[in-house]
């Protein structure tokens, strides 16, 4: 099987879309019906006899059944693929991402015009991210986003410690009120936004990053880690494409599409929210095409 290189240029060099195409073809054939026994490297057979096996480079594991499609467009997809992901050994990264590499918003209320006011307050979420390219004079018919991720909060300091409550004691005046208007300062924590999440189209045409309508998800407070039911799965599907009022197609060229996140910091000495944490990152971006 010959080898085929990728046409090599030196700096300054025209790369060409004949050479381009050209190699695409080429290696197109070779995987198609380039490959002959020959090519495979032979091994000491498992018997011992002295004879010679070829190594198995394609095994069972390797074949993709393929997918059949008929009117109104009949084809075969017979396209296999492998998914790679980075992987941080020991590091909390690995896991999650806290609100100090995120935008912060420092408002009592949330309004649009608050968490709106500096978009650029809102930061792509690692893992949650794409740059999709699209090709010169081609138009994307659709494009569907599929986000899903786990987030919460923790860390929070809301109420009075158990300790200082149980040493002035329970029965107590004082005492009581102190576990009374610890539980109620808990409560109301727990019914606090604190972060807020949405899907970004980033055109790259200088007009910045624009917040996709009907995609926002909040995340409420723990209450200083007593309400573990706060921790939820969150999810986004949007459907880009352009429409009266609502223009959020690809465009030729570079288009980043990410879920940001705006944390929400109603003064600087906030302590009733601390991290944000976001888990469990997938994101699919499909690209539909006339």
């Amino acid at each position: 099987m010959p080898i085929r290189f990728f046409p090599l240029k030196n700096n300054g060099d025209i790369l060409t879309r004949e050479e381009i195409n050209n190699f695409n073809a080429s290696a197109s054939f070779d995987l198609n019906k380039g490959f002959f026994s020959s090519d495979f490297e032979n091994l000491p057979s498992a018997t011992g006899d002295g004879a010679s096996d070829k190594k198995a480079v394609i095994q069972t594991s390797h074949i993709f059944k393929p997918e059949f499609y008929g009117s109104p467009s009949p084809h075969v997809l017979g396209v296999s693929s492998d998914t790679y992901y980075r992987s941080r050994s020991n590091n909390k990264l690995n896991r999650y991402y806290r609100h100090e590499g995120i935008g912060s918003v420092q408002a009592k209320s949330l309004t649009d015009v608050d968490i709106f006011a500096d978009v650029n307050a809102w930061q792509p979420i690692e893992g949650l991210s794409a740059t999709v390219y699209v090709e010169p004079g081609e138009t994307p018919l659709t494009t569907f986003v599929c986000a899903s991720f786990h987030a919460h909060e923790k860390g929070g300091k809301v109420g009075d410690p158990r300790s200082q409550i149980l040493r002035e004691g329970r029965l107590t005046g004082d005492g009581n009120k102190m576990e009374s208007l610890s539980g109620f300062n808990r409560a109301t924590q727990a019914g606090t936004f604190v972060a807020m999440f949405g899907l970004f189209l980033d055109r790259m045409d200088g007009n910045g990053p624009r917040y996709v309508s009907g995609t926002q998800r909040r995340i409420f407070g723990t209450g200083g880690g007593r309400y573990r039911c706060r921790r939820m799965n969150h999810s986004i599907i949007a459907n880009l494409i352009t429409g009266t009022g609502y223009d959020f197609s690809l465009t030729e060229g570079e288009n980043k599409i990410s879920v940001r996140c705006l944390y929400r910091l109603p003064s600087p000495s906030t302590k009733g929210t601390r991290h944000v944490y976001v888990d469990a990152r997938n994101l699919v971006v499909d690209v539909i095409y006339k």
